[in-house]
């Protein structure tokens, strides 16, 4: 499991942002006891679960296969396509199956009775499933897909909602956004004004009140004047609105303000929405408008739009812009502006962002579109997606769609051989061999000798346009498969005793090795189909026995504990140890769920820490957390120094010693009954004679009784037994 391919790109569009949710779904799926059965199903073929009966938690339960280890950003897609392949095939069959499947990829398997056809016929089901939606460039990363948690009436909901925010934009772009946002003396430049749109830099209006010519940047703006800048794909506007009925006569000029860079801009004079003018202004360059003579209405805009070209960072252009009255009454912006004129001024000019033929608070029903669109905006901002396994190919590859595979000699894909129909293994598809007296550690001897006639000897029948997942799952998770219950049965006895019946637990082939009790093995696996492939029932059972509740003895004659003797001694993993260190200082966050967080003095608990395939200097990685690149069968149990200097000098060690401490200091009574307290939490047992002696000397003066206190507890939680448990 991990939380992020690489510390770099943590959270980007190509990580893996929803690892979390598969989390959740294995911890809520293990809290109510979901059958086992059910459980390797959901993750085998969930997506096609959910097609028939939707439950969104089905999609996400398939994101185990989105969380492996192929080589990402490599340059050959079609090798990237292989590697996910192979990635899906090992974990599924060393997962549920404990079969080493992998090593078939190039040949046939050299100990164990898997054959390359075996694992092409699997690679088929795997090929006809996809966790990308395409391939991207050569030598870029892939971006895993992130499927939609709706069924498909809810997807198709969710379009119609897209689709209609997309109109609604549209006729509220209609209407012109005045400039609101004055900003005086800009630059430093006394005398020098602009307006912005709210929330935005561009579209803007800069005004020189000065007699004097104003640069800044590389734009020069002569003396009191004015200049529209566009935005980077809408138009400033300036815009008069007619307080008249009758002729008017309509003039402007623009010119670049800026000829040292820019490619020009695109000029247009418009009335009510009809079309006076147009034209192009190279860089440099000037363009006129010649007096027209119009009928306006009153009310109606005549509008001077200044648009960009190919690039806008230069399009500073400034302004003349005239309208003639019958009477001799004249409107000109320029002058309007220079003079202090405001955003309305009489009602008359607006300098805008759009093109809209109309203000932006006079489009019709406007609070109604604005209410619509802020509904369906958190409507479609509420979708959640997952990332994992979906039906299909990857698209524009040779097996988009549903394909089964050719064998690939000596695993190359640019050698085909054989095509393999998608199907399971031979092995256990057909009546089990006869098996010789005496255990040779073979995958055979794992079967119970009376019990041949539960293996299938038929192949599952692959329903047409599907990738055949569900049947895998189906077939891997049937009572009659010789290998998915004990392989199960064997990893919680694991992680009860430390070493499983079978010690190579991902390996039950003929290098694994032999179950040290085989009857007990075969019991368990019986007593887990039984019970309704309840995991509870079998940690009940394991739990219950003599040999669980026997104490930590070792033994001369048995030094491995073969024989089960003596329970042994174990070290808290990485997870149990910082949570243990949590719950004593009472700060442990018990909440269940959510995303990771990435800091380590976090009070969550510690499956909630993210982990990161590339980031190898962790906490985690210190105190052998699993691998997160790897399928990790069992962790390393390794003692080294930097794991006690950790323990003694790390802050969120040092800050738990101080919260234990304090809680401490505030138990009634006195310092003997305050480290009889403390023992409890700790070690569930009463302070010897060595702690009470240690405890005097560390708070025996007053004065740092304290410090006293928090030094003892360090020292405490650094000890062999707060970190072993016996």
């Amino acid at each position: 499991y991990t939380d992020s391919l690489d510390a770099r790109g943590y959270g980007n569009d190509g990580d893996l942002v929803d690892a979390w949710r598969y989390r959740d779904w294995v911890v809520g799926a293990l809290n109510r006891d979901l059958p086992y059965d059910q459980f390797i199903t959901q993750q085998i073929a969930g997506d096609i679960l959910a097609a028939q009966a939707w439950e969104p938690q089905l999609v996400v339960a398939t994101g185990m296969y989105a969380i492996g280890n192929w080589g990402n950003g490599d340059a050959d897609k079609e090798k990237v396509y292989t590697d996910i392949v192979d990635d899906q095939i090992d974990v599924t069959c060393r997962a549920f199956l404990g079969l080493t499947m992998a090593c078939a990829r190039c040949h046939d398997h050299k100990f164990d009775a898997l054959t390359t056809r075996d694992y092409y016929g699997l690679s088929g089901i795997f090929f006809s499933s996809r966790i990308l939606p395409k391939f991207q460039g050569k030598g870029d990363g892939e971006k895993l897909a992130r499927w939609p948690l709706m069924s498909p009436e809810q997807a198709a909901e969710r379009v119609r909602g897209q689709k209609r925010l997309v109109e609604i934009e549209a006729q509220l772009a209609g209407g012109l956004e005045p400039m609101t946002v004055v900003k005086r003396d800009i630059f430093n430049k006394p005398g020098l004004h602009a307006w912005n749109p709210k929330g935005a830099d561009n579209p803007s209006l800069v005004i020189n009140t000065m007699d004097v010519e104003q640069s800044f940047l590389t734009i020069k703006l002569p003396a009191k004047s004015i200049a529209l800048h566009p935005g980077p794909k809408t138009a400033a506007s300036a815009a008069w609105r007619s307080p008249v009925t009758g002729k008017v006569r309509v003039s402007a000029r623009v010119r670049d303000a800026d000829a040292t860079c820019g490619d020009g801009i695109a000029w247009e004079v418009r009335h009510a929405g009809e079309k006076l003018g147009a034209g192009e202004m190279n860089n440099g360059g000037s363009a006129d408008f010649p007096e027209r003579e119009i009928a306006a209405k009153a009310g109606e805009l005549v509008q001077l739009l200044i648009r960009p070209r190919a690039e806008y960072t230069c399009d500073s252009t400034v302004v003349e812009f005239l309208v003639r009255g019958e009477d001799g009454t004249q409107w000109d912006l320029r002058e309007a502006l220079v003079h202090g004129a405001e955003q309305g001024q009489d009602g008359v000019w607006w300098v805008c962002s759009g093109e809209g033929g109309q203000l932006g608070g006079e489009v019709a029903g406007r609070a109604a579109l604005e209410a619509e669109k802020s509904t369906l905006t958190a409507v479609v901002a509420r979708a959640e997606f997952a990332q994992g396994l979906q039906e299909g190919g990857i698209p524009a590859t040779s097996y988009e769609g549903f394909h089964d595979a050719k064998i690939h000699t000596r695993g190359r894909y640019d050698r085909l051989a054989d095509l393999v129909p998608r199907s399971m293994p031979a092995l256990l598809t057909k009546e089990q061999p006869s098996i010789a007296a005496g255990s040779s550690g073979r995958l055979a001897d794992l079967v119970p000798r009376s019990m041949p006639a539960l293996l299938t000897k038929e192949q599952p029948s692959i329903a047409a346009g599907s990738s055949g997942r569900l049947e895998l799952a189906r077939w891997v998770a049937r009572a009659e498969n010789p290998l998915t219950a004990r392989v199960m049965v064997n990893r919680i006895w694991q992680h009860h005793f430390g070493e499983g019946l079978v010690r190579t637990e991902n390996n039950f082939g003929k290098l694994g090795t032999p179950p040290t009790h085989p009857e007990l093995l075969d019991w368990l696996a019986g007593e887990f189909v039984r019970s309704g492939w309840s995991v509870k029932a079998v940690h009940r059972l394991i739990l219950s026995s003599e040999a669980y509740q026997r104490a930590v003895e070792g033994s001369a004659k048995d030094p491995e504990n073969l024989l089960l003797a003596h329970q042994n001694r174990r070290r808290l993993s990485a997870e149990e140890l910082r949570d243990a260190m949590l719950a004593a200082s009472g700060t442990l966050d018990a909440t269940l769920s959510g995303k990771a967080v990435r800091e380590l003095t976090s009070t969550r608990r510690t499956l909630y820490v993210a982990t990161v395939h590339s980031d190898r200097a962790t906490f985690q990685t210190l105190f052998d957390g699993a691998d997160p690149t790897a399928i990790v069968e069992q962790r390393t149990d390794s003692v080294v120094a930097p794991q006690a200097l950790w323990l003694m000098n790390h802050p969120f060690a040092l800050a738990q010693a101080r919260s234990l401490a304090a809680r401490v200091s505030a138990q009634p009574g006195d310092p003997a009954a305050k480290l009889g307290w403390l023992c409890a939490q700790l070690f569930q047992r009463a302070p010897g004679e060595a702690e009470h002696r240690i405890a005097e000397r560390a708070v025996g003066d007053a004065a740092s009784t304290a410090a006293g206190w928090e030094a003892l507890c360090q020292v405490f939680l650094c000890s062999n037994e707060f970190c072993y448990l016996d």
